[in-house]
């Protein structure tokens, strides 16, 4: 690898990690200054609706940007668990957190539902907007750097468009 992707490389790098520092201080911020517990609180939210979700596409079934009740299936300690790369116990700990402190429903079956109503609430909307805004910083900060995609959509110089 030659100097100049290697600088690429660390750039990039460090807006992602700065990213990444900003989003789990803000999950802090929200679930009593537990990073962790608003990681699972995150990946369960995911999970639940992982099999709606295709990359880079809006899905028109989501009204407001969420996938109504229906759609959501529960998932358990355990795929958090797995997905994460954590303890199946600790992720059960913070998920029992969250069911308690109502972030979190337990399904019949023994799985977990982040529920579209909890994801309404102003502070989950505060963070979305807040990692939105992060987001689209570490995306212009690119853009001006000339790589990857601009803003407008169109790739940036010297940058072979998707294919």
């Amino acid at each position: 690898m030659d100097t100049d992707d290697l600088n690429v490389t660390r750039f990039v790098n460090r807006l992602g990690l700065d990213l990444f520092i900003r989003t789990a201080v803000a999950l802090a911020d929200l679930f009593e200054g537990d990073a962790l517990r608003g990681l699972v609180f995150v990946a369960t939210a995911h999970l639940n609706v992982s099999h709606l979700n295709r990359p880079r596409v809006l899905n028109p079934l989501a009204t407001e940007g969420l996938f109504p009740d229906s759609l959501r299936r529960p998932t358990s300690a355990y795929a958090v668990a797995k997905f994460l790369g954590l303890p199946r116990e600790t992720v059960r700990r913070h998920i029992l957190a969250l069911v308690q402190a109502d972030y979190c429903t337990r399904a019949s079956d023994n799985g977990y539902v982040v529920m579209s109503d909890t994801l309404r609430r102003p502070e989950i909307i505060r963070l979305a907007r807040f990692v939105q805004k992060q987001t689209m910083s570490v995306v212009e900060d690119l853009a001006a750097s000339g790589i990857g995609p601009s803003t407008s959509g169109r790739p940036a110089p010297d940058v072979p468009p998707a294919p």
